[in-house]
């Protein structure tokens, strides 16, 4: 990929420059910045000084005149060529962020400009150094919002060779690898478990053929006939049944499914990243299944970093569409969201 040719793929009138946000209309045309004050200033030194010129009728003041006249006007028009010629490179990107924290990417500019990110937002950067040849440049971007960025828009503005104006265009970058943006930390709360209804109609099914045995319990719905402790039940004279220890390695299944409106399902993201986070951190298996651009994955997490990728990958499944009506408050397995776990 040449730094020439980087920023000009044609994406149409309007593009989705990340998964996660709605499109927007890109500058591509060039046009120069905050015009009005660089060329009003302009136009009346030019006036001001023909006065002079003509009340003194020096010749050297008309010559100065002119070579100021000339000095101006191409200050006002010469930077549009470079803009024009700009292009930039994505050589450097960091594979994970966070929304609203910081992101570092290293770009190669094929001359000096100075670079506004516009798409994540982030501060000014500029590309120094000579007139010619490619210098590296670091630029930082602050995504709002969790998602996969494969493409970042920015604005490349040049005022050369004068700086009286600005001239811009606006380009879409693409990145070496997608940037997975995990959602904020979230204070975490506690979670909520749903009925397993894979076993008949029970309200929570209690395993009890594994483990190391406890003690003896009354009978509940979902036991199995070969717990039942027949002595305690003899002498009890109701169903009793053998209290084993819960094996420690069982995982937490957790079904998420976004709402179709962005605002619910960032909150809706930002918890179940804060609730699962802590199992994840104290080594407690987590089975996360959640609804993607290629369709329903259900798969362990392995780490912190892969339980923010598959989070900033997860979209509303096709049931919800965008006309779903939005969750009533505290359905779910979190307060608002969505999204069940298994008993533990």
């Amino acid at each position: 990929m040449s730094p020439v040719g980087a920023g000009r793929r044609p994406f149409g009138r309007r593009a989705e420059i990340n998964t996660f946000t709605a499109p927007r209309r890109l500058r591509r045309r060039l046009h120069p910045v905050a015009w009005v004050a660089p060329v009003a200033g302009s136009v009346l030194a030019i006036l001001a000084w023909a006065g002079v010129a003509h009340s003194s009728g020096s010749g050297w003041v008309q010559a100065i005149g002119a070579l100021l006249a000339a000095v101006l006007v191409t200050g006002l028009v010469a930077p549009a060529f470079p803009a024009g010629r700009a292009a930039l490179t994505c050589v450097r990107c960091p594979s994970d962020g966070e929304a609203g924290q910081p992101v570092e990417v290293t770009m190669v500019a094929n001359r000096p400009l100075r670079i506004r990110p516009r798409h994540p937002l982030g501060p000014v950067a500029r590309a120094a150094g000579p007139v010619r040849g490619a210098r590296e440049v670091e630029v930082t971007l602050h995504p709002a919002h969790r998602g996969v960025v494969d493409t970042v828009a920015v604005e490349l503005a040049s005022c050369a060779p004068f700086g009286i104006l600005w001239w811009a265009r606006e380009v879409e970058v693409p990145l070496p690898r997608p940037l997975h943006v995990a959602p904020r930390s979230a204070p975490p709360e506690p979670l909520e478990t749903l009925p397993d209804r894979s076993f008949g109609d029970a309200s929570l099914r209690v395993p009890s053929g594994a483990g190391e045995p406890r003690g003896v319990r009354p009978y509940q719905a979902g036991d199995t006939r070969r717990s039942i402790h027949w002595p305690a039940t003899s002498h009890v004279g109701s169903l009793m049944v053998r209290e084993n220890e819960r094996p420690t390695d069982d995982p937490i299944v957790f079904e998420l499914d976004l709402p179709s409106d962005r605002l619910a399902a960032e909150a809706e993201s930002e918890r179940v990243m804060a609730a699962l986070a802590q199992y994840v951190a104290g080594g407690r298996p987590v089975v996360l299944g959640t609804w993607e651009a290629d369709g329903h994955t259900v798969r362990l997490v392995r780490d912190r970093i892969d339980l923010g990728r598959r989070l900033a990958r997860a979209v509303p499944s096709p049931a919800r569409g965008p006309a779903a009506a939005p969750d009533p408050p505290g359905a779910g397995g979190l307060p608002g969201a969505g999204g069940r776990r298994n008993p533990a």
